[in-house]
């Protein structure tokens, strides 16, 4: 069989990112074309080594996996994505598939789990489990029961989730924490918030989130 899946790989975690490439590229149809340990190397090598599909860190030190996920369905549509990140955290999912995400894969899934899923991404078709898919029904549910703000048009779920975080007084660090993201991609989450709204300040956003009701209700 000719090898004709083309993998592309981004992982800050070196020793995750070069075993991956090690044993995806030992499989008969996968070719490993290259491999990153930040988003901004990644989207510069993408579009040099044209990969089939790219398996991608939520959590990467410059931007986090929804960010590349955004960028590379702008400027590499052709690209299928799958997103390695952590359970029960519905906003995440969503946000990953608002980018443009082919799949999402808990990082304590098995190989023969993400071998197939790299199969069934190439194919064109999506995945996620059958548990995240429970949530994400259960969260669309929630947000069809609810007012829609005309907010959220301009911003992404992880911004809302971001402005809930800074709401509760957390500060960046703690923020990247609470989400599994390094505290430079909270940074910019701050800026393209103020940037998309126009505002100044930290306050100024956590406002205007209470006004256009993207507040959680806090119990």
């Amino acid at each position: 069989m000719n090898k004709s899946i083309r993998i592309y790989i981004v992982d800050d975690n070196r020793l995750l990112r070069e075993g991956l490439v090690s044993m995806l590229d030992y499989i008969t149809d996968f070719t490993v074309v290259g491999s990153a340990e930040t988003g901004t190397e990644a989207l510069k090598n993408i579009k040099d080594t044209h990969p089939d599909v790219a398996i991608i860190d939520i959590g990467l030190p410059d931007k986090d996996g929804i960010e590349v996920t955004q960028a590379l369905y702008q400027s590499c549509p052709g690209v299928k994505v799958i997103i390695l990140g952590m359970p029960d955290l519905t906003e995440e999912i969503m946000a990953c598939i608002e980018a443009g995400a082919s799949g999402y894969m808990l990082k304590e899934a098995s190989f023969p789990r993400l071998v197939e899923t790299i199969r069934s991404a190439h194919r064109g078709e999506s995945f996620c489990s059958p548990q995240m898919a429970n949530s994400l029904f259960s969260r669309i549910a929630e947000l069809s029961e609810g007012q829609v703000s005309p907010a959220t048009n301009q911003l992404t779920v992880r911004e809302v989730e971001i402005i809930n975080k800074v709401a509760l007084g957390l500060s960046n660090k703690e923020v990247a924490t609470a989400c599994f993201i390094e505290v430079q991609t909270v940074k910019n989450h701050i800026h393209n918030i103020l940037d998309k709204l126009q505002l100044h300040n930290r306050l100024e956003a956590v406002q205007y989130a209470r006004e256009k009701n993207l507040l959680k209700t806090q119990h």
